[in-house]
C-alpha cells in the first residue's frame, strides 16, 4: 500500500495546472499575456534606479508596504482600511479560496474566463461550477445566480479575459445583493476600460475586487496587487490569511514612484485605448470578427485559419494567444495592444493570411 504523501501527489498529479509558456526572447513582439509595453521602458529604468537609491534590502518592507496601503487610499479615494497588498494577483486568488473553501464546498465562475480562478478553487478541494456567457459574452444572470445558490466563492473577471468586455455595475450589484456568499471580482484591466466596481464596496460587505500593477502599470515582472474589501474582511484577511511581509520592497517602492507618475501611466493607457480601436477596425475590415473590449487586447475570430494565423505571426516573431473555440464563435485569437508599430506590423502579417 502507498504511503498518504504518495496518494496525495497522485492526487496532486490529476489536478490542472496553469500553463505558463516557454522561455522566449523578450521583445515588442511578444503579445500573449497582456504585459504593457507602452508604458516606456526608459522611464521604468529611471523610476527603478531611484527606488534602488532609497533601497535597504536588509529590511522586510514594512513601512514602505503601509505607505503604499496610504498612496493608494489618496489615489483610489477608498478607506486605507481596504486595501491590502498581495505578491501579484494570482497570489491573492489563491488565499482568497483558500480562506474561504475547503473539501465539500463550491465555487463558480464563468466560461471562458481566466483559468487561475478554478484551478485554485479546485486546489482547495472545491466542486467549481463554469456558467457559460451569453453569445454576446454577457452574464447569464438566472443561470449564475442559480449555480451559485449553495456556493462560497462566486469569480467575476471585469474587464474579462479572454472576450474583453466588461460587465454592467447594476449586473454586478445584482449579484451581490442576491449571492449568499462572496463576490470576488478582479480588475486586473480597469484602467483600460470605462468604469469600475469600486463603487459595490460602499454597497455591499461580501464585495472583494482584485487589482494588479501588471497591466496598465507595467510591472508584470515585480508581482505586485492589491485587494479592496469591506474593513472586517481585509482585516481578518491581512491578520490570518496574507503572508507575513507578502511584498518586496524594490516593487512596492517602484509603484508608489509610479503612483507619483501616474500622468505617464495615463497616457499610455489612452494610447492603448486608441491602438485597441484602430486593431479592432482593421482586424474587422480583413473579414474576421474582432469584438468590442475594454481590455489592453483584442479577442478576434479565425475560425480554421485560426492555426495557420498563429504559426504565420509567430514564424515572424509576432507572439499571439491561440484561446480556442468561443461560445460558438469559432475558433479564437488573443492578441495584446502593443506598441504603433508592432500593431501594424501584426495587421500587415494578418493580411498576408486573412486578406
Amino acid at each position: 500500500m502507498s504511503a498518504w504523501w504518495q496518494r496525495r501527489l497522485d492526487e496532486l498529479e490529476s489536478l490542472e495546472g496553469y500553463p505558463v509558456p516557454e522561455v522566449e526572447e523578450l521583445s515588442e513582439g511578444k503579445l500573449d499575456a497582456n504585459e504593457n509595453t507602452l508604458l516606456p521602458r526608459s522611464l521604468l529604468m529611471a523610476l527603478a534606479h531611484r527606488a534602488v537609491e532609497a533601497l535597504d534590502p536588509r529590511f522586510y518592507a514594512v513601512a514602505e508596504a503601509r505607505a503604499l496601503v496610504q498612496d493608494l487610499g489618496r489615489h483610489l479615494g477608498v478607506e486605507t482600511e481596504r486595501i491590502v497588498l498581495g505578491s501579484g494577483g494570482d497570489q491573492l486568488i489563491d488565499l482568497v479560496a483558500r480562506m474561504f473553501l475547503d473539501a465539500g464546498t463550491t465555487a463558480v465562475t464563468i466560461a471562458p474566463t481566466y483559468s487561475f480562478y478554478r484551478i485554485r478553487s479546485a486546489l482547495a478541494g472545491a466542486r467549481v461550477i463554469e456558467v457559460p456567457l451569453r453569445e454576446d459574452f454577457s452574464l447569464d444572470l438566472e443561470a449564475l445566480l442559480r449555480a451559485a445558490r449553495d456556493a462560497r466563492l462566486l469569480f467575476l473577471c471585469s474587464p474579462n479575459n479572454p472576450t474583453g468586455n466588461q460587465f454592467p455595475l447594476e449586473e454586478l450589484e445584482q449579484v451581490a445583493r442576491e449571492f449568499s456568499g462572496i463576490l470576488v471580482v478582479d480588475e486586473a484591466y480597469v484602467e483600460f476600460a470605462d468604469a469600475t466596481a469600486l463603487p459595490l464596496l460602499e454597497r455591499s460587505a461580501n464585495v472583494i475586487l482584485l487589482r494588479t500593477f501588471s497591466k496598465a502599470f507595467g510591472l508584470a515582472g515585480m508581482r505586485l496587487g492589491y485587494l479592496l474589501a469591506h474593513p472586517r474582511l481585509s482585516r481578518i484577511f491581512a491578520e490570518k490569511v496574507q503572508y507575513p511581509y507578502p511584498v518586496n520592497a524594490f516593487a512596492v517602492r517602484l509603484a508608489r514612484l509610479l503612483l507619483e507618475a501616474y500622468a505617464e501611466v495615463r497616457a499610455a493607457v489612452e494610447i492603448a485605448k486608441r491602438e485597441r480601436e484602430w486593431m479592432r477596425a482593421e482586424v474587422c475590415a480583413l473579414g474576421a470578427r474582432a469584438f468590442p473590449s475594454q481590455a489592453n487586447f483584442i479577442l478576434f475570430t479565425a475560425g480554421d485559419r485560426a492555426s495557420a494565423v498563429w504559426r504565420h505571426l509567430a514564424a515572424h516573431r509576432l507572439r499571439v494567444k491561440y484561446i480556442g473555440e468561443v461560445l460558438g464563435h469559432g475558433a479564437c485569437l488573443r492578441v495584446t495592444v502593443g506598441a504603433p508599430e508592432t500593431n501594424r506590423a501584426v495587421i500587415a502579417r494578418l493580411r498576408e493570411v486573412l486578406g
